[in-house]
């Protein structure tokens, strides 16, 4: 039986992601520098860390990723001051039969701290997560699977005991490593061959996770 639920945010839990993508691309317009949207795929998933090693690989040393970074937060802030944090379908459904079963979830994400709390409140579904581990709280990030190893250590079970929630390569990947029983929820990228066979479950959406709750 699943005894705790760790989840991804941008991408499985809002839909942030295109939002994302569109930020990283104009702040390297801004920037003067070649950004692709094959580049920002690469980006998905990743804390800062990861995300500034993959632009350094791209762009050089000397690169410049902490102004790049900023320009992407500002963007992405203003646009859901004026529009919103679109949520995805079922995610309300699924937190609230996690309550009813009395399953913690823990909140897993590359995102900081501050921002990833923030959107939860935002959403209002922070009342629902017994806590998070956060981008800027491990020191290696996903596909590593420090991130859903702390993130079950929080909620006091043994990773195998618990559902990771993940849409993107990278968080797959870290589920799998951790050894939990990883659900991708795909969003911008579709399941390649290795996708198909790291994950446990691929689903169409969060409401398609509440029978998995079930399993043994």
């Amino acid at each position: 039986m699943i005894e705790a639920v760790l989840f991804d945010m941008d991408g499985l839990m809002f839909d942030t992601e295109r939002m994302y993508q569109k930020a990283w691309l104009q702040a390297g317009r801004q920037m003067g520098v070649p950004m692709e949207p094959e580049i920002v795929d690469r980006l998905r998933g990743r804390n800062r860390e990861g995300c500034a090693r993959v632009c350094r690989e791209v762009f050089g040393e000397e690169f410049d990723f902490d102004a790049m970074r900023t320009a992407c937060r500002a963007l992405m802030a203003r646009w859901i001051e004026e529009d919103g944090l679109p949520v995805k379908p079922g995610l309300y459904e699924l937190l609230a039969e996690l309550e009813r079963r009395g399953i913690p979830a823990v909140l897993a994400t590359s995102t900081t701290r501050d921002s990833a709390w923030g959107h939860l409140q935002r959403a209002g579904v922070n009342r629902y997560f017994l806590g998070a581990v956060c981008g800027d709280e491990v020191s290696h990030s996903k596909p590593d699977p420090e991130v859903f190893l702390k993130a079950a250590a929080l909620a006091g079970k043994d990773p195998a005991r618990c559902m990771v929630l993940e849409d993107s390569p990278a968080g797959v990947r870290a589920g799998a490593a951790a050894g939990c029983f990883t659900v991708m929820v795909p969003d911008l990228t579709a399941p390649d061959e290795e996708l198909k066979k790291l994950a446990d479950e691929i689903l169409p959406g969060l409401r398609d996770v509440i029978p998995l709750l079930d399993r043994d």
